[in-house]
């Protein structure tokens, strides 16, 4: 049986509850009321967002309120309260947040990361959030699903509207597949075919629907990157391939006046079919990885994942890196090394990123990827006896979750002082 990794299920555990509190808070018209489980209530903080405030339907107000309305404790809590851009309510008894409702998902990082680390929830079933709360399983007998509905795939259908559009792509869909489509927080359809990510996406703007694929990320070789795209377009018939940042992307639009089922089913087919045979070899070509290989934390054709730029011990994966961290992130963890543990100023790791939200959120993401290998390495070392291994594998834990928060203010700085929106 395979080991259960605590720290692993609590990351993932927080990243779903992230995603869902900003979906929430892109849409919701009532106010949301978090605190933790257990406890008197006048005994607990609490943290409350509230949307519309002042009147304007546009804003998100979130207010931080300390146990029994008493005043902050001046420690290491409220400096990181600062640094995530709270700002104390006069008394000192509250700290508040103010956020357009088009950065939801901004804001919903920071309430996350203040659930916490300031307020100290260990994970989110923990959590009393309303209609967010986990709720307990239960013994109920599942329900049946739906029989797939049955589709003409050669019957052509004019669309008069999106909606139109959008319910035609679900049925189709439902029916190729066996069961009803799933949707991203983006709205996208993705499906797996092999080891391909296949994605569906439904345009509001144009009867359109494109099927895109990402066959490698985290790319290493950008110029032979480049040389893979040419030689792609070249080749291709129906669909392109396009470098965007360090990610190669394929991508066929199917103009749907009319809709024809057929053309949607058979793009998806071919799509996927094309990705499967060729991401493998292209990942090593380019030294990138493929998404199967972003989940299962290694590189590429099942090589070790990309080594930390600072190592201590081998309680991490072994290092035998197919390509090196991005330029940008060796520069940030160098300029941490020199700050002594200090944290660096938002300001200057925007300008080390371009000020380019993409590469700073991609960054974060192969941040805390590297923090959840280190904390894996601890587990390890502790289980070995190796109390050196340990107290080295936990001082890169601090440092990569320290170039996390690093990364997460230069985000915040960018949002709020303009910046590069492009990839």
């Amino acid at each position: 049986m395979e080991e259960f990794d605590l720290d692993r299920t609590t990351e993932v555990g927080w990243a779903a509850f992230l995603s869902r509190l900003a979906d929430h808070l892109g849409t919701a018209r009532e106010p949301l009321v978090m605190t933790p489980m257990g406890g008197e209530d006048d005994h607990l903080p609490v943290l409350e967002v509230t949307p519309g405030a002042g009147g304007d339907d546009a804003l998100l107000h979130a207010e931080l309120r300390g146990p029994g309305e008493d005043p902050w404790p001046e420690e290491a809590r409220t400096r990181h309260l600062l640094s995530l851009g709270w700002t104390p309510a006069p008394g000192g008894t509250a700290y508040l947040l103010d956020l357009p409702r088009s950065h939801a998902h901004l804001l919903a990082a920071v309430v996350t990361d203040t659930l916490r680390d300031v307020v100290g929830v260990p994970h989110p079933a923990f959590l009393d959030a309303g209609a967010l709360t986990i709720a307990a399983p239960t013994e109920a007998e599942p329900e049946e699903p739906a029989p797939p509905p049955q589709v003409d795939l050669d019957t052509a259908v004019m669309v008069r509207t999106p909606a139109e559009l959008r319910e035609l792509v679900d049925t189709t869909l439902h029916a190729a597949l066996g069961h009803p489509p799933r949707h991203d927080h983006d709205g996208d359809v993705p499906i797996l075919y092999g080891s391909a990510l296949v994605y569906v996406r439904t345009a509001d703007a144009a009867p359109v629907v494109t099927v895109f694929a990402i066959p490698v990320q985290d790319i290493g070789d950008l110029e032979a990157a480049r040389r893979e795209v040419e030689i792609f377009n070249r080749r291709a018939i129906f669909g392109k391939f396009t470098l965007v940042g360090r990610q190669i992307v394929a991508s066929v639009a199917v103009p749907c006046l009319p809709f024809v089922p057929r053309h949607l089913v058979g793009m998806v087919e071919l799509m996927g079919r094309e990705i499967d045979q060729l991401d493998e070899d292209l990942a090593l070509r380019v030294q990138g990885r493929r998404w199967i290989d972003l989940v299962s934390g290694t590189g590429p054709a099942g090589a070790p994942p990309t080594q930390p730029v600072v190592r201590a011990v081998d309680v991490a994966p072994p290092a035998a890196p197919e390509a090196e961290p991005p330029a940008e992130l060796q520069t940030l963890v160098q300029l941490q090394l020199d700050a002594e543990g200090g944290d660096l100023e938002p300001a200057l790791v925007a300008d080390v990123c371009h000020r380019d939200r993409d590469l700073i959120l991609r960054l974060i993401r192969m941040a805390e990827d590297q923090t959840l290998r280190w904390r894996s390495g601890v587990g390890r070392a502790r289980a070995a006896g190796d109390a050196d291994g340990a107290r080295s594998a936990g001082d890169q834990v601090r440092a990569w979750a320290r170039t996390v928060r690093n990364l997460r203010a230069a985000l915040r700085h960018v949002v709020t002082f303009g910046g590069s929106a492009e990839g």
